[in-house]
């Protein structure tokens, strides 16, 4: 609010006649009794304002530096648009606000880094300091593989016949409690992502959400407990659009846990192969509904279903019930109380066979477009930060120029400011290829790392499988 009080202010001056006290009218307008006691009493508030602007090129400064004031409603896609013939993103009217606004600086003063600094504050660039903090900050977005080790493998090997796998995912409204940080829907929908990829390995997969409809007020409980929704159909496992249904379930309601075993049971009453169901949640059922009675009908008519629970941070109460879930559903009941916990928990009691460990290294790990876009990634903020650099630089090429050419700045003052803004702009540049190379670099290591990773568990479940045959 200051800084648009100021601003105003400045403009008032600049319509009032040139003999006016400069100094006395911006204290007139603003009234403003909080300038720095550093500031210097012979200048204008908010030429103490510009003054305040560093010229520096350090990350740090360059993360903090605002928009400049005439500049901040360009949009990021027009500010770093790749510029092929030239700039003329300004016209007459806008260079004509960007002089008059800059010129009672250069009036006040003949300090070439406020000048400088007078540019940046009303011509600055809008996106400088998003795109440094996003390249500061960037980290290479591959999916971890979920190498799971197996508690027990039984000396028969995995049993013959289809797989089919059926992922219940709980998105009641405790899910969007945080585990350490980070909340849990979103660490589940990580998990589940990365286990899906894995089991689709050798089964066909469908995801089932429950407790994503409605809300979880009274009023919300019927529509929650009774939508229960395949939002992944069961089939081969496809990498995109499994992801974009997971990433599509959000945390809203009640945890309908029977009714969502009973939409399984009736999903695969058709089906003759092996059917696994696998559920994450973090609590216990509040729909009233029974499901270790759920469990119980499902695995009781054939010997081909299971039911598995991984229990997410869940209390005694809940843990109990959903043990007995698991155990009814002639399945297992693990246990996870964080995010690691739970994307290393989800095992199996078979070993993955010698066809999937052939082809591990490829499926599991990050291929050359997966490298490529993440470069890509790094590269398009980048080249974003050149080219709004140049149209900075353009901007402030344009005002020098008019001002000279109304007799308001000296050749050899534009020189000392173009001096300055070179030096950083350079500065800034330098920075900002050093950026990119360490990011790209980055890039390479994270996939190299999860090569390693997957390489080396290939390694353990080879030797695994040979030591139980």
């Amino acid at each position: 609010m200051k800084r648009v009080i100021l601003i105003l202010s400045f403009i008032l001056l600049i319509a009032c006649s040139e003999d006016e006290d400069v100094n006395s009218k911006v204290g007139e307008k603003t009234g403003d009794q909080e300038i720095a006691e550093s500031a210097d009493p012979s200048k204008s508030a908010i030429t103490n304002e510009i003054a305040d602007i560093s010229l520096a090129s350090d990350i740090n400064t360059l993360k903090q530096l605002p928009a400049g004031v005439l500049t901040e409603n360009i949009s990021y896609e027009e500010d770093t648009e790749r510029i092929l013939f030239g700039l003329d993103e300004l016209d007459g009217t806008y260079q004509e606000e960007l002089k008059d606004a800059i010129a009672p600086i250069v009036n006040e003063s003949s300090e070439p880094e406020l000048i400088a600094k007078s540019l940046i504050y009303f011509a600055g660039s809008p996106t400088l300091s998003k795109i440094i903090t996003e390249l500061d900050n960037f980290e290479p977005n591959f999916k971890e593989p979920l190498l799971p080790r197996p508690q027990k493998v039984e000396k028969d090997g995995v049993e013959e016949g289809e797989s089919y796998a059926y992922i219940l995912m709980d998105a009641s409204s405790s899910m969007l409690l945080e585990s350490e940080g980070t909340q849990r829907m979103h660490i589940a929908r990580k998990a589940v992502s990365s286990f899906a990829q894995t089991i689709g390995e050798s089964s066909q997969v469908s995801l089932i959400a429950f407790g994503h409809k409605g809300d979880d007020s009274d009023k919300g409980k019927d529509v929650s407990c009774s939508e229960i929704e395949e939002i992944y159909s069961l089939s081969d496992y496809d990498d995109e659009q499994f992801t974009q249904s997971v990433d599509s379930v959000e945390a809203k309601g009640w945890t309908p846990l029977a009714a969502a075993i009973e939409k399984v049971d009736e999903l695969s009453s058709a089906i003759e192969g092996n059917v696994t169901v696998y559920i994450v949640s973090d609590g216990v059922e509040t729909c009233d509904g029974d499901p270790v009675k759920a469990a119980e009908s499902f695995a009781g008519k054939t010997e081909n279903k299971t039911v598995n629970i991984i229990g997410f941070q869940v209390d005694a109460e809940a843990e109990a019930q959903l043990t007995k879930v698991a155990e009814a559903g002639q399945g297992e009941y693990f246990s996870a109380n964080n995010g690691e916990e739970l994307l290393s928990t989800i095992e199996y009691e078979w070993l993955p066979s010698t066809i999937e460990l052939t082809w591990a290294p490829v499926n599991m790990t990050p291929n050359g477009f997966a490298i490529t876009h993440e470069r890509q990634r790094v590269d398009g903020l980048s080249y974003g930060l050149e080219y709004s650099l140049k149209r900075e630089n353009h901007r402030f090429e344009t005002v020098l120029h008019l001002l000279i050419e109304e007799g308001i700045l000296s050749e050899s003052l534009m020189k000392q400011i173009e001096d300055i803004l070179s030096k950083r702009e350079e500065e800034i540049l330098t920075l900002n290829e050093q950026l990119r190379e360490t990011k790209r670099e980055a890039v390479d290591n994270k996939a190299d790392e999860i090569k390693e990773e997957v390489n080396a568990w290939v390694e353990e479940m080879e030797a695994l499988k040979e030591s139980v045959q």
